[in-house]
Order: structure tokens, then C-alpha cells, then sequence
């Protein structure tokens, strides 16, 4: 349980970085369209991040744990790369296209943790 807390204080802590690189940083080089996209990304993060440490109070890194989390990096990461698009190239835009694969992931991971603590309470 130590380990999946400090997992989150980690990501939290990315989350509240990466925010405030893009106010203080991209906000006068991206569209604010872009601004918008990247400040998903780090709220979705800092979501997750709240999350796990919540769970971490019940259980330890299991199956569906690790799925919400891969989601969480497939899904903000790839909403931050979309987002620096416009200073990078914009042959990346097809990022944006596994976003809803992180998201699926996450949400599928958070509703088997659900379920499986209902089940083996029902036990």
C-alpha cells in the first residue's frame, strides 16, 4: 500500500509541475485551444493521482490498478504531446488518436476495482 501511495505523491507531484509549466511557460507560445488540451491532461492526471491515494488506504498495486494507471499515461500523455504539437511538429497530431484508449483503459480499471471490492464484500 506504501508502494501505491508513493507512486501517486509522485504523480501528483508531476501533475501540479506540468501545470505550471503551462502557465508560466506555454501559455504565450500555444493556442489557447492547445492551453486547453494540455490543462486535461495534467487535471485528469492530478484526478488519477487523488484516486490512487484514496485506494491505497484499501488495497495494494493489483490487475486493475495497473490498468487505470497505464490509462492515465496513455491518456495524459498523449493529450501533452497533442498540446506541444504546435512546437513540435504537427505530424504528431495522430496522438490524439489513442487519447480515448487511456481513457477506456482508465475507466475499465477503476470499474474492476469497483466491482471486485463489491464482490468480495458481498463474500
Amino acid at each position: 500500500m506504501k508502494a501505491l501511495f508513493a507512486y501517486a505523491s509522485f504523480c501528483l507531484a508531476l501533475s501540479i509541475a506540468l501545470g505550471a509549466m503551462g502557465a508560466h511557460t506555454l501559455e504565450p507560445r500555444i493556442s489557447p485551444h492547445y492551453l486547453d488540451v494540455w490543462k486535461t491532461a495534467g487535471t485528469y492526471f492530478a484526478y488519477q493521482a487523488l484516486a490512487l491515494m484514496a485506494a491505497s488506504t484499501m488495497v495494494s498495486f493489483n490487475a486493475w490498478i495497473k490498468i487505470s494507471i497505464v490509462g492515465s499515461w496513455i491518456f495524459s500523455a498523449s493529450l501533452w504531446v497533442l498540446a506541444l504539437n504546435e512546437l513540435l511538429s504537427p505530424s504528431l497530431k495522430i496522438l490524439g488518436a489513442i487519447t480515448p484508449i487511456g481513457g477506456v483503459l482508465m475507466i475499465a480499471g477503476w470499474a474492476g476495482l469497483g466491482w471486485k471490492l463489491y464482490r468480495e464484500r458481498a463474500s
